[in-house]
Parts: structure tokens; sequence; C-alpha cells
């Protein structure tokens, strides 16, 4: 998109650390500074076009998410939902695509409240509708921003490590603990 745009491109190393506030910050971040509103929006159009192609078979879930998620669901009465800064629908499709989505009571995005994490308007809503309060929750994220959400709600995080954010920056986003393998969760829960 960058290219086609006659923007400067980046290395997917690069798009990896800027992920997780939603495709417009991402899209607004990557073109930089100074670039023509209708360039940013042109932009933002064809990664949606090209993300909507190649996401769904491009973004495996880590290993054991389904059986990790099977088992929290069991214990937390189905009270599990995924609250994302990607859109609802882009959420659900890919959930269905990796047959998760009968484990998932609610999927919620930035087009379901209009805010995103870190803003508490993206999960407060979401609390109330399972019926839980922030402390009888746990906010499981791989990202600052999932840290920041959990911080600015009261909810106790946990986070999940990826191969491309040290775990040290997800100590220091807030994470209380840090996971190398969401396999360990079911173990940690106990």
């Amino acid at each position: 998109a960058l290219r086609e745009c006659a923007l400067p491109t980046l290395s997917l190393d690069w798009v990896r650390r800027h992920v997780g506030r939603g495709i417009r910050e991402l899209v607004r971040d990557a073109a930089g500074p100074g670039v023509a509103p209708a360039v940013a929006r042109r932009t933002g159009h064809l990664f949606l076009a090209y993300y909507r192609a190649s996401f769904l078979e491009e973004t495996p879930p880590v290993p054991g998410a389904r059986d990790v998620v099977a088992h929290v669901s069991a214990r937390c009465r189905g009270r599990v939902a995924v609250g994302s800064n990607k859109r609802s629908e882009l959420s659900r499709a890919w959930l269905e695509r990796w047959e998760l989505a009968r484990l998932v009571c609610r999927v919620v995005g930035p087009d379901t409240y209009g805010a995103r994490k870190p803003d508490p308007g993206a999960i407060v809503p979401l609390l109330a509708e399972l019926g839980v309060t922030p402390a009888q929750a746990l906010l499981v994220g791989d990202m600052a921003v999932d840290a920041a959400a959990g911080q600015a709600i009261g909810i106790p995080t946990l986070g999940v490590r990826q191969p491309f954010i040290p775990q040290e920056s997800l100590r220091q986003a807030g994470m209380q603990a840090v996971l190398f393998d969401l396999r360990d969760l079911p173990g940690w829960l106990a």
C-alpha cells in the first residue's frame, strides 16, 4: 500500500512493533507526518483491501489457542470475549476461520462502542454485558496497549509473549505477569 502510494516502504519488523492500536493509527504512523490526507486515506483503503485478502490465512492462532480458550471458557461459564482494536467483523471472521468462535461469547472492536484500547470505553461496556466487575475479569493480551487498557480500568492483565515483542517490554508496560507460551495459561490460572 505504501509503495502504491509512492511512500517509503517499511520492514515487517517495523510493522510488528506498531500494530495493536488499529488500522488508522498504523497507516498514519507508516505514512509518516506531513502526508496529504488524500494520500493517507488511499493508503488506508489499499492496506485494508490487502489485509482483508490475506489475514485469515496469514495470521494463524498461536499454538494451543483452541484448547486454552476451551479450558478458560469452561472455567468461566462461557464468559470469554474478544476485545480488539480490529473491526469486530474482521475479528469474528478470524475466529470462525480458526474454529474458535464457538468458544467466545462476544466479540467487540472500535466499531462496537466507538472506542479503542486503551480507552476504558472499549472494555467497560463489555464487562457490563458479561456481568463482571474489573476485579472479576482477567485481560490477556500480547501488546502494551492491552496492559494500558487493563490499568485504565483496573483489570488484572496477563501478557503472552510473542516472538517480535520482548517479554520485558510487556512487564514494563504493566502486565502483572508474562507467559512465555499461551499453553501455560491453564496452569497459571490454577
